[in-house]
């Protein structure tokens, strides 16, 4: 699968892909669709978990994100993500951290760490997006005007919203991915 760096800084560039079936990067089509509903992403700080190849978090630091984390369990996957920092040039502006997105979201609240964006792309159908929105509910991460983007498959629609509203969704083929954000409070008459 030839993967590449959609736009920005470092648009073009080649990264280095799965070369089994357990890692499913963002197409570069998804990549595309959600970076341009997000714009600029200057100044932000961003999350990616189940990170794979990397390719969402590595499309935002080209896009002018300040500061990547990247999380995925798997070393074939870590390799890959560590080998895509090197060729598009951020590797100063990144962190990886080889832990299960759940440890790794108890890991950096604990540290005090808040997002503008999170990432989340778990493994399709596996019951996996309910899960890790329980973790960040437990242990919040996104900053009170950031926004968590869920990648899912059509099967496996986010239902733990705890504090959470949906602000839109759109259907790529078989990939569907819902934007969250903080429910704002209610004003008072």
């Amino acid at each position: 699968m030839a993967l590449k760096i959609v736009a920005g800084s470092a648009k073009g560039r080649k990264l280095k892909g799965p070369k089994g079936p357990g890692i499913r990067p963002a197409t570069g089509r998804v990549r595309e669709s959600l970076f341009q509903i997000l714009g600029d992403l200057s100044g932000k700080k961003v999350l990616d978990l189940f990170a794979g190849t990397g390719s969402v978090g590595l499309e935002a630091l080209s896009r002018g994100a300040d500061h990547a984390v990247f999380v995925d369990p798997s070393q074939p996957a870590v390799t890959l993500l560590f080998r895509n920092l090197e060729a598009t040039g951020f590797l100063p502006k990144a962190h990886v951290i080889k832990k299960k997105a759940n440890a790794a979201i108890e890991f950096l609240h604990q540290r005090g760490f808040r997002y503008d964006l999170i990432f989340l792309d778990p493994p399709y159908d596996r019951g996996l997006v309910d899960d890790t929105l329980r973790k960040l509910a437990s242990f919040p991460l996104l900053k009170p005007e950031g926004l968590l983007l869920i990648e899912h498959s059509p099967r496996e629609i986010p239902a733990f919203l705890s504090g959470l509203r949906v602000v839109d969704e759109r259907k790529y083929g078989q990939t569907r991915v819902t934007f969250l954000e903080y429910k704002k409070a209610e004003k008072s008459p």
